[in-house]
C-alpha cells in the first residue's frame, strides 16, 4: 500500500493496539505541534467545543505532520460539506458529533 495512503490510527485499531491520545481544545498551531512533541499516539483536535475555523484546523494539520502523533479531526458537525472540506485540508481520521445511532453513522458515511 502507498506510504501516503496508510493511517496508522486505524492500522492500530484494528489490531487491537492501546494508544494514549490527547485530546486539544486551543485553535493555535503552537499548541499542537508542542503536543505532537510529546509521544501521544494521536492528538483529537477539536472543532465542536473549540472555536477552530477550517484554517485554523488546517494549520493545526500543518504543525502536527513532520511527528508520529496522528491528528484527529472532530469538527463542528457532520454535514457533507464541512465533512468534504476536512477531508480536502488532509485530515485521514475524523471523529464526527451526535452520531447517536447506527442510522445516522450509516447517513454520515453515505
Amino acid at each position: 500500500m502507498n506510504a501516503l495512503l496508510t493511517n496508522p490510527f486505524k492500522e492500530r485499531l484494528r489490531k487491537g493496539e492501546v494508544q494514549i491520545g490527547l485530546w486539544l481544545s486551543s485553535t493555535t498551531a503552537y499548541m499542537a505541534e508542542i503536543a505532537a512533541t510529546s509521544g501521544y499516539d494521536w492528538l483529537l483536535i477539536d472543532g465542536e467545543h473549540a472555536p477552530n475555523t477550517i484554517q485554523d484546523l488546517y494549520h493545526q494539520l500543518q504543525a502536527v505532520a513532520p511527528y508520529a502523533s496522528h491528528p484527529v479531526i472532530r469538527p463542528v458537525e457532520g454535514s457533507k460539506p464541512l465533512i468534504k472540506q476536512v477531508l480536502d485540508i488532509g485530515a485521514q481520521t475524523l471523529l464526527i458529533p451526535m452520531v447517536d445511532t447506527a442510522d445516522q453513522a450509516r447517513q454520515v458515511v453515505s
